[in-house]
């Protein structure tokens, strides 16, 4: 049965990335405490120095799954949704991120899937895509013939050699889009998409890269989606790559290596430490989290980046 959640414990600062997820991540000191704390260095020196902060600190924004109804109200579904998904993953965590479980079982598989899928998809970034789309569509009809209702003139549209009805009865309506509207459609999207995109993760060749000890970072964009050969690519793309760092220790790579063996766990090699944590730096948004030491971190990191170049 779904849980409900009273309007007292709403939460407003709502994360993206799960503090359950951050915790793990935390430094040693403080990883099994009630306040963990973790190490955050920008991209941007105008985002500040680095800092030691809480987990509750990072991955947050008011609000961003509970758009406000035209009534005024605020509507709950999508946090609640996403609180019974972190409810479940939060207790298969712990063997995740050190033990070596069956990367074949169902379970399992669907778990870090849906996990993947709703992390990619709840990210801000997102919803700021959600409004760029649509400024975009508004610019391109706008410079298309209109009827006489100011509607564009236009019945279907040929993508990819696909054609495709289009239905502008609303379109007056979805012109005027506002913020809340934006946030509506936004959790909407989330909730629609990410059955879908869990379903192609499904297909793909799940592997561990493990560490005897704590190695691996993480972002404040912990899904990295890369391709090897071009620059416009999704998650669909035949040949694209999945990453995710699980904990300091573990490291899920999602590909489509199929003539590869399945469901294994590979040994991290020292010398491979820092093009592994530049490819999660580099799917950054705007901060590194890690509870190691930053300038070890930092050096691992540009010492690839150099060696990459």
């Amino acid at each position: 049965m779904r849980r409900e959640s009273t309007p007292r414990s709403r939460a407003k600062h709502q994360h993206w990335a799960p503090q359950f997820y951050l915790a793990h991540f935390a430094t040693p000191a403080t990883r099994n405490s009630h306040t963990p704390q973790l190490w955050l260095f920008p991209k941007d020196p105008r985002d500040g120095n680095e800092a030691l902060t809480s987990v509750r600190n990072v991955c947050g924004k008011r609000y961003l799954y509970s758009p406000r109804q035209p009534s005024g109200e605020r509507t709950w579904e999508l946090e609640d949704k996403l609180a019974d998904v972190e409810a479940v993953l939060s207790q298969l965590w712990p063997a995740l991120a050190t033990d070596f479980v069956n990367l074949g079982a169902e379970h399992i598989r669907k778990g870090l899937a849906l996990f993947v899928a709703i992390m990619h998809l709840r990210h801000p970034e997102v919803r700021r895509q959600v409004e760029d789309i649509h400024r975009q569509l508004v610019a391109f009809y706008d410079g298309m013939p209109s009827r006489p209702d100011g509607t564009p003139d236009v019945d279907s549209i040929e993508i990819n050699g696909q054609l495709y009805e289009i239905n502008t009865t609303d379109w007056n309506a979805y012109r005027e889009w506002g913020k809340d509207d934006h946030d509506r459609f936004f959790a909407r999207f989330v909730q629609f998409e990410s059955g879908r995109m869990a379903r192609r993760l499904l297909e793909k060749r799940y592997s561990i890269v493990f560490s005897g000890r704590d190695t691996f970072i993480t972002t404040d964009k912990p899904v990295v989606v890369q391709h090897p050969t071009r620059e416009r690519f999704g998650i669909g793309t035949p040949g694209t790559i999945v990453m995710l760092s699980l904990s300091p220790a573990r490291l899920l790579v999602m590909d489509d290596l199929h003539h590869e063996p399945a469901n294994q766990y590979y040994p991290l090699a020292d010398s491979n430490i820092g093009a592994f944590n530049l490819s999660v730096w580099r799917g950054a948004s705007r901060f590194l989290l890690t509870g190691r030491p930053l300038e070890q971190v930092l050096a691992e990191v540009t010492g690839a980046g150099a060696h990459d170049a």
